[in-house]
This record gives structure tokens, C-alpha cells and sequence, in this order.
């Protein structure tokens, strides 16, 4: 079964700088925790391909990912990493000239011992603190 992860808030800030924030993963290592690294393979745009480090609990992750850019959303695509699947879109739509409606969306699947033994309630924890990080460089 796969997992989700669900979030939207409206922030008091221009949807390009909000936007500018959630597409420029290379600064990801700056400020979301446990995040050792993040770089770019490749730019071909609107595609990229870029790699996210992780230090969690003391074990060593890493995603890399394809991610499809465009005007106000991202589309991000699992290419090796540790989950079965990973599908998750960043939509950042403008509200006014001074704010946006920020979302992210995803669903994945882990391996399957991980799977049956994470509730959803910790996936909820730890998606949290990672988009407050990304609210808190937003504003």
C-alpha cells in the first residue's frame, strides 16, 4: 500500500519567491534537516536530474530524482533512491501579487518491511518538519 503525504498553505509572499525556493533543490542542503547534500546532475530544461543526501537515525539515503519544471509546478520522479515508487508534485500558484498557495503532494511506496512497520503517522511527523523548513526559508 502506498504511503501519501498531503500539504497546502497560503503564505504572505510573491509566488516567485516561494517558487524560487521549492525549485533550487542545489540549497536544499542549507535548510532542510538531514539533508547532507543536494546537487545537480543534469539540466535540460524543463528536465532535471539532481541527487538528495540524507543522514536519518544514523543510516545513510539517498534520491535521485528526474524533475520536470514548469511555470508554477514540479513533478518529481524516483530514478534510484530507497523507495519502491516515488511520484510527488510542488505546486506553487499565485493568490495576489504579495502571496501564493503552496502544495505538495506524494506517494511512494518503501520496501516492504519498512512498509508494513511505518505508520502513517510518523510519515506525517517527518514530511512536517520538512515542509516547515521550506515554509521557514520561504518567509
Amino acid at each position: 500500500m502506498d504511503k501519501e503525504i498531503k500539504f497546502n498553505k497560503v503564505l504572505n509572499v510573491s509566488q516567485k519567491k516561494a517558487f524560487e525556493v521549492v525549485s533550487n533543490f542545489e540549497k536544499y542542503k542549507e535548510f532542510i534537516p538531514g539533508c547532507k547534500n543536494s546537487s545537480l546532475i543534469e539540466r535540460k530544461h524543463p528536465v532535471e536530474v539532481g541527487c538528495l543526501e540524507f543522514n536519518i537515525l544514523g543510516k545513510e539515503y539517498y534520491i535521485e530524482s528526474k524533475n520536470i519544471l514548469s511555470e508554477d509546478s514540479i513533478e518529481i520522479y524516483q530514478i534510484k533512491g530507497p523507495f519502491e515508487n516515488f511520484k510527488g508534485t510542488w505546486r506553487v500558484k499565485k493568490e495576489s501579487d504579495d502571496s501564493c498557495k503552496i502544495e505538495f503532494n506524494a506517494s511512494f511506496r518503501l520496501p516492504f518491511p519498512l512498509n508494513a512497520l511505518t505508520p502513517q503517522s510518523l510519515i506525517d511527523k517527518f514530511s512536517n518538519v520538512v515542509i516547515d523548513s521550506f515554509i521557514k526559508r520561504v518567509i
